[in-house]
């Protein structure tokens, strides 16, 4: 299958068949696979997008495998008009995204089972399918509304060009702890919890629909956190995809695909460095984050990692310091600090390095709460510690980004959370 399918927003939540009894629900599950294999074998997407309708429309108890499609006998008494356009757009979407020549197969089938006098909408709701946003479509087929502006959000979503956004840094720098602050919600594994020598790709997805994706030698289209902590033995490769809808205090609609490589100095695995070292030399990104430990910079891990990126990678990059709100007072300065690793960077061969402090936890925290997502006892301590000490003027790391990214401060008290912790600033830097 294709990774770019999980970019895709799904349209199920709005899906009027949701909405009926548990039978017709059935009847309509079982008529959507008869089409969808009717196609012959399908590849991965489309068989766990038909598990995922099954999931979802019926229930995950129900055994779409057991069904006889090949009987249509109890269906043809009962043709769902009232879904046709529901069957055919569903039918093209699992099977056939992004090929319309091939969906005109679908649509064909479709035709025969409800009769040539449907042909001339039936091909008007399969042009639509493969087209860009049309009101004179939405004014005859009006009910369609909700699904297509999905469909359509979708197709200009995918048409944009994407941009890579390589994340580095040494073990314990809170590497993943960022990537889960960048998407708002938990999504990788974090210190303390054993990670693989894989690269992750996380990208954000057209729209939130509430659902996870992850491709790791299985696909999962609703995987839940355990799925995602929880590493495929199976899968040879070394690489693992997620998608997922990037959330922020504003919708993150940019076409983005967050690398996440493993951490370099890893005693335990050596292997980790030789794959982040080949995707730093091999693999196309059109920014780099150079994550750094504020508590320990310029150790000699640090620097052996920075000579390497610098004599084999060529880009654009930001280097951000994170951890410096564990500073206690007179323990050491933000801007002290910023100023010596701009130095130490410059040692190592970087010209005008671009330096920014951040708080991954703080924007990590900041944004589950934001979205009402579950917090242990610990993290709501830590959330009441961040709070507090990111209003201190020494610690709003905001200031520390050109003036011109974010303006003003919010009364809001996990706005202005997220704000002082640097990450809606660094958003603003890397979405743009």
């Amino acid at each position: 299958m294709k990774p770019e399918m999980l970019q895709v927003q799904q349209y199920l939540n709005v899906h009027p068949i949701l909405g009926k009894n548990e039978g017709l629900r059935k009847k309509y599950v079982v008529l959507l696979k008869f089409f969808v294999e009717k196609q012959g074998r399908g590849d991965l997407w489309s068989k766990q997008m038909l598990k995922l309708y099954s999931d979802k429309i019926v229930g995950e108890g129900f055994e779409l495998g057991k069904e006889k499609t090949k009987d249509l006998n109890i269906i043809e008494q009962f043709k769902f008009f009232k879904y046709r356009y529901y069957l055919l757009t569903d039918c093209l979407f699992i099977r056939y995204f992004d090929d319309k020549k091939k969906g005109q197969k679908i649509v064909e089938d479709i035709i025969e089972f409800y009769g040539e006098r449907y042909r001339k909408k039936l091909e008007i709701v399969y042009e639509a399918f493969y087209s860009t946003e049309s009101d004179s479509f939405l004014k005859s087929f009006a009910e369609l509304k909700d699904v297509y502006t999905i469909i359509w959000n979708n197709r200009s979503f995918k048409a944009q060009p994407l941009k890579k956004i390589m994340i580095t840094a040494n073990m314990s720098a809170g590497k993943s702890t960022l990537l889960n602050a960048l998407a708002g919600k938990k999504i990788n594994k974090t210190q303390g919890e054993a990670c693989t020598a894989k690269l992750h790709y996380l990208y954000n997805k057209a729209g939130e629909d509430g659902l996870n994706y992850e491709l790791d030698h299985d696909l999962e289209l609703d995987a839940s956190v355990e799925t995602l902590m929880t590493d495929n033995s199976e899968n040879d490769s070394t690489d693992i995809i997620v998608g997922t809808r990037f959330r922020s205090i504003g919708e993150i609609d940019a076409h983005i695909c967050i690398i996440d490589t493993p951490g370099v100095n890893s005693a335990m695995n050596k292997s980790h460095r030789k794959i982040t070292n080949e995707a730093i030399k091999n693999v196309d990104c059109d920014l780099m984050i150079y994550l750094i430990n504020g508590e320990e910079p310029a150790r000699d891990d640090d620097i052996k990692h920075l000579k390497y990126v610098k004599n084999n990678y060529d880009g654009d990059i930001i280097f951000l310091v994170n951890r410096l709100d564990r500073y206690r007072k007179n323990e050491g300065s933000v801007k002290n600090t910023l100023n010596n690793i701009v130095g130490d960077l410059e040692k190592v061969g970087f010209q005008k390095p671009v330096v920014y402090p951040v708080s991954a936890y703080a924007g990590y925290l900041g944004k589950m709460a934001l979205f009402s997502e579950s917090l242990s006892e610990d993290e709501l301590d830590e959330l009441d510690f961040v709070k507090r000490k990111l209003k201190k003027d020494d610690y709003s790391y905001d200031k520390f980004y050109p003036l011109t990214i974010v303006e003003g401060a919010s009364s809001d008290e996990l706005e202005e959370l997220l704000l002082h912790s640097g990450i809606l600033s660094l958003e603003k830097i890397i979405y743009q």
